[in-house]
């Protein structure tokens, strides 16, 4: 700074004041912008690290939200299913009690009619719960409309599992299927899926001995064979039913078509004793569909918890670095204000510098 002394062209006095308030003035502009949005880094160029930083934490802070709202959909799903075989449990258990009833031979044919006709209803009914058992439009208990299924291999046959429906839950947010997704698999509950007991029957047609795999649902008795070679058998001994086809190689293969009886007859003590062992099956089969979707629950349930847990930390650490410290901030707001104001009185004094020079042209 040059050395003492009066100038008309300059005003050194008025210049450092100005300067000054204008530094105060941004600084008071920066605080009244970081309090009125609640933000300490209200753009990137206040702090590029910082920015970068928590945009990526928000990202992820994001897809956890949402993965927490597709567990819980997951949750939702498994319970309306859970809910479904639950009331074909209770289905099975009078389906069961009726088939014991007709299997005691005191039972009337009047009677034998009637429990005949509750079965074959609450068969039905089954099959109509499982079509009707939705989540969101999503097919649950029918395996996508499915029909339980044999593998046939040259002679013979053997029964599987029925078809499932199978739904995939995004309960990450990462792209990593195998650590962000779960896979759930729900078996068909139709009565056609329900109580796979199966057993051979040996058919003969003109010379040629055949195997069939005899298949007992609830809704009926389905027979798959194949010929003693592969090829096409008929069996026509078993009432006019239709034709099947085996690989002709002999290995396993979809049968193309199946024989079904309509209904199962518990009109006679054997008929209502196979149902009774349909039925039996059908209970093991639906309670251990019950216990695998409890275990789904069980885990969601721990998903939830623990992408609540990670929620909270990561909105914790997103805050950290971009919310204000109103404490803070409102101390510096009263220094810069204060500044300002003082800069503003200053500025005006050193404006009045100048005028002394009046007097030395009088």
């Amino acid at each position: 700074m040059s050395s003492g002394g009066l100038f008309i062209n300059s005003n050194q006095s008025a210049i450092i004041a100005e300067n000054n308030l204008q530094n105060t003035s941004n600084a008071l502009g920066q605080s009244l912008q970081r309090l009125s949005s609640g933000l300490r880094i209200t753009s990137a160029s206040v702090d590029p690290a910082g920015y970068e930083i928590a945009q990526g934490l928000n990202s992820t802070n994001l897809g956890i939200n949402q993965a927490t709202r597709n567990a819980n959909n997951a949750n939702s799903l498994v319970a309306i299913a859970s809910g479904g075989l639950s009331t074909i449990q209770g289905m099975l258990g009078t389906m069961q009690t009726l088939a014991t009833e007709a299997a005691n031979g005191t039972t009337s044919s009047q009677d034998a009619q009637a429990i005949n006709s509750e079965y074959n209803q609450l068969a039905s009914e089954i099959t109509q719960l499982s079509q009707s058992n939705q989540f969101n439009g999503l097919h649950l208990l029918d395996a996508g409309g499915g029909s339980a299924y044999v593998t046939v291999a040259s002679a013979g046959g053997t029964v599987e599992a029925a078809t499932a429906g199978n739904f995939s839950f995004q309960i990450g947010y990462n792209a990593n299927t195998a650590t962000n997704q779960i896979a759930v698999s729900i078996s068909g509950t139709q009565a056609s899926q329900l109580g796979m007991n199966a057993g051979t029957v040996i058919l003969s047609s003109g010379s040629t001995v055949m195997t069939a795999t005899e298949f007992i649902s609830l809704s009926g008795i389905n027979y798959y064979s194949a010929g003693t070679g592969g090829g096409v058998s008929t069996l026509g001994n078993l009432g006019g039913f239709s034709t099947f086809q085996a690989n002709a190689a002999g290995t396993s293969a979809a049968a193309t078509s199946v024989a079904t009886q309509t209904s199962v007859d518990l009109l006679s003590t054997g008929d209502a004793l196979t149902a009774l062992s349909a039925v039996q099956a059908a209970n093991v089969q639906v309670a251990g569909m019950s216990g695998q979707l409890g275990s789904y629950e069980n885990r969601v349930t721990q998903i939830l918890n623990n992408l609540q847990t990670e929620g909270q930390n990561t909105q914790a650490a997103y805050s950290q670095i971009m919310d204000v410290n109103f404490a803070s901030q409102m101390a510096t707001y009263t220094l810069q204000s204060t500044l300002a104001q003082s800069g503003e009185a200053m500025l005006a004094q050193a404006n009045l510098v100048p005028q002394g020079l009046l007097t030395l042209l009088r």
